[in-house]
């Protein structure tokens, strides 16, 4: 949505800087939410992060996906948070800055995870990514998220 696309997702990913202090801070912040793993169904920590490539939290507030990185050359071959910083969307969201993945990265990674509901979205996706190259659409352009949308549920570490 922060690139301009319609179509909403059910859940949100999160692709942390990968140290664990900074898990450990995302896990503080998702115990504050009420996140619970869905498959254990416990309360998550920084160590059950750290020890997986996927977490998938579920809260009050909808469900969470905590990812090592995204698919970048295949499924196995993952652009960590780093290498997506470098090309991110960055976005105001009330005091915080939030990083958003590019759109090419976003649909490279759609593209490799081949899932149905991946191809659903893609055509619009590479509509919105063509009208950036075309100079018809910029990324300062991009649809705007509400705070109903990005969610305002405590502090944020707006670099991580």
């Amino acid at each position: 949505m922060a690139h301009g696309a319609t179509r909403a997702t059910s859940d949100l990913d999160i692709c942390p800087a990968w140290d664990r202090d900074n898990l450990g801070s995302l896990a503080d912040a998702l115990q504050s939410l009420g996140a619970i793993d869905k498959g254990l169904r416990i309360p998550v920590d920084a160590k059950m992060i750290y020890n997986r490539e996927v977490t998938n939290q579920t809260s009050p507030f909808g469900d969470v996906d905590v990812l090592l990185g995204i698919p970048e050359k295949s499924q196995y071959e993952r652009a960590q948070y780093r290498a997506l910083a470098a090309d991110a969307l960055v976005i105001e969201v009330g005091k915080d800055s939030v990083l958003i993945a590019s759109l090419a990265a976003v649909i490279r990674s759609k593209g490799i995870a081949d899932r149905p509901k991946d191809h659903e979205g893609l055509p619009e996706l590479r509509a919105l990514e063509l009208a950036q190259r075309q100079g018809t659409l910029t990324r300062a352009e991009a649809r705007p998220l509400t705070p109903d949308q990005a969610g305002d549920h405590g502090p944020s570490d707006s670099n991580r």
